[in-house]
């Protein structure tokens, strides 16, 4: 595993002080070397039981304090979020042999952030936020007629749905970790105290 790939390095004594920009350089970087999707990450939520579900969406955008995603508010991850803000998200990309693990809290960016993050997609992603609703669907064909009646209902303008929610992650920890032929891979991590980052290379 990892054979094809040419591990560039990262020296942490030349890492910045904040590790977010970081995570942005790796997925420009895991892009341009031909990784699908390299902005797609995996979320874990914890429901009121204590047992985690995770799956894999799209980030947004990352500034230098938060990553977003969106997602409705009454969604399975929406609605864990709102009793228990902790949760981890993971970035891989085996096209270069690289990941980056990410723990921290999410929290509601508020209704404007999520309106003009609604405008910027595709119509059909538009469309399709509509879908979502409590209850099952009796079969697929309801899903895609109820799909078309939706395009009807809206020739132009599609309305954000109001649970349409843009959150922010604000990490706590973020680990670096790049592969190598010989098992003895390169990982650091930054953890966030007293409002400030601190830096350390872990034991591969």
């Amino acid at each position: 595993m990892f054979a094809e790939v040419a591990a560039t390095g990262f020296p942490e004594w030349e890492l910045p002080e904040n590790p977010l920009p970081v995570v942005v350089d790796w997925i420009f970087a895991a892009h341009a070397a031909g990784q699908q999707e390299p902005h797609a990450m995996s979320l874990c939520t914890v429901g009121p039981s204590g047992v985690p579900s995770s799956r894999v969406l799209i980030v947004k955008d990352i500034d230098d304090d938060r990553l977003y995603f969106a997602t409705p508010s009454d969604s399975r991850k929406g609605l864990e979020i709102a009793a228990n803000p902790n949760v981890s998200a993971h970035f891989y990309w085996p096209a270069v042999g690289r990941q980056v693990r990410i723990v921290g809290t999410a929290a509601d960016a508020g209704r404007a952030a999520a309106e003009a993050d609604f405008a910027e997609r595709g119509r059909g992603s538009r469309l399709a936020a509509h879908l979502h609703r409590p209850g099952s669907p009796a079969d697929r064909a309801a899903v895609l007629t109820e799909f078309e009646r939706l395009g009807t209902a809206h020739p132009q303008e599609v309305p954000c749905p109001p649970g349409w929610t843009l959150y922010g992650i604000t990490p706590t920890e973020v680990e670096l970790w790049e592969a190598s032929v010989d098992r003895v891979h390169h990982r650091v991590v930054y953890r966030r105290e007293d409002g400030a980052w601190r830096r350390e290379l872990l034991w591969p």
